[in-house]
């Protein structure tokens, strides 16, 4: 799996701030995974450590960021120290993590949309499983199996899909940062069943489906028709898996 995002730290922090829909994104993480308070938390592809951050501010007792980059880790501990919030980080791909204990909670937002083939999509499900305590539950955030370019391209809110192929089983998209140059991040969508496969061969017991959580205060707070692309061709979805 490579997606490093070292040589594109500052210009995916501004995206990343400006993006009008992290906030639905991280509440709706937050509701998917069930009771946060005391819990240890494992915030995978943590990049700056957002969603992390989010969880130890609603009571998580711990929260422990991974990445493979080394300037989105650097660029984390430094935010954290600012902060003075007591996330912590470490620099690893994903698929070669070591194992360090399990957690009650495993974010995984934009972790699996960059397997690039149905056998890593089944290795990267079968690298994070060890890490989720028994009862304990994988949240994922990912590239949505309904997204299609041709109803929509997403500029709107923050990132745009510049092209949309066909890819093995599912397809391939490239996605534009905004900046001077863009940035150009390639993605990969599969299909429901796809998922559902590598979570169950994995070793995990459930996997449900959920569309982000818009509440009326965001819809009220842009022009009206704004959401609608968002609403009816949305790039995300989350995933519950438990183990």
């Amino acid at each position: 799996m490579s997606a490093s995002y070292d040589s594109i730290v500052d210009q995916y922090m501004a995206y990343a701030n400006a993006s009008p829909t992290r906030p639905i994104e991280a509440r709706t993480m937050l509701r998917l995974a069930g009771a946060v308070e005391d819990k240890s938390v494992l915030d995978l592809a943590c990049g700056s450590g957002y969603y992390g951050r989010e969880f130890l501010r609603h009571g998580a007792r711990s929260a422990h960021g991974v990445d493979q980059s080394q300037g989105m880790i650097d660029f984390a501990r430094a935010l954290s120290t600012y902060r003075g919030d007591e996330m912590t980080f470490q620099q690893h791909d994903v698929m070669e993590m070591p194992f360090t204990g399990a957690y009650d909670i495993v974010l995984a937002a934009y972790l699996f949309n960059y397997a690039a083939s149905l056998d890593e999509l089944g290795r990267m499900f079968a690298a994070v499983v060890p890490h989720v305590k028994r009862g304990g539950r994988l949240v994922v955030q990912t590239l949505n199996p309904d997204y299609r370019l041709a109803l929509g391209n997403y500029a709107a809110y923050g990132v745009k899909v510049l092209g949309e192929e066909p890819w093995q089983q599912g397809a391939r998209l490239c996605l534009e940062f905004p900046g001077s140059p863009p940035a150009l991040i390639i993605n990969y969508r599969w299909e429901r069943a796809h998922y559902e496969q590598a979570v169950r061969a994995a070793g995990f017991s459930t996997v449900e489906w959920h569309a982000p959580v818009l509440e009326q205060a965001d819809i009220d707070a842009r022009a009206d028709g704004y959401w609608e692309g968002y609403v009816h061709n949305c790039m995300s979805v989350n995933l519950v898996c438990e183990r």
